[in-house]
């Protein structure tokens, strides 16, 4: 199994995805999956009552806090709690609804910075 952030978040049947990140020079940041082993399966037809994202991630000073929010509002948090390098921590979360949102305690441009 690849030793990547995004595998200690979802489970152990992942083994390759592809990522592509654009920065937008505000902080603010895209970021596209495509999930190769297992690949993604599309749902067969559009359900309007059953339609929803399947990612969105959003910074905060305070990750723990964050979470602890979620939870109190009948979310939970989906995998472990990860590091990003220089002291910067990540963590997914999905709403009562099932939403994932990732909550990362770095802007975008600084998380992604080659720092040698």
């Amino acid at each position: 199994m690849p030793d990547g952030p995004i595998f200690k978040i979802y489970d152990e049947k992942l083994h390759k995805v592809k990522i592509a990140w654009l920065g937008t020079g505000n902080g603010v940041g895209f970021e596209v999956f495509e999930f190769i082993d297992p690949p993604h399966v599309p749902k067969p037809d559009f359900e309007y009552n059953k339609s929803g994202f399947f990612h969105i991630a959003v910074t905060t000073p305070d990750l723990d806090e964050a979470i602890k929010r979620v939870n109190e509002a009948g979310g939970k948090q989906v995998g472990e709690t990860v590091g990003m390098g220089r002291g910067e921590k990540a963590a997914y979360v999905s709403d009562p609804w099932g939403n994932v949102v990732e909550l990362v305690t770095s802007n975008f441009e600084a998380l992604l910075a080659n720092t040698g």
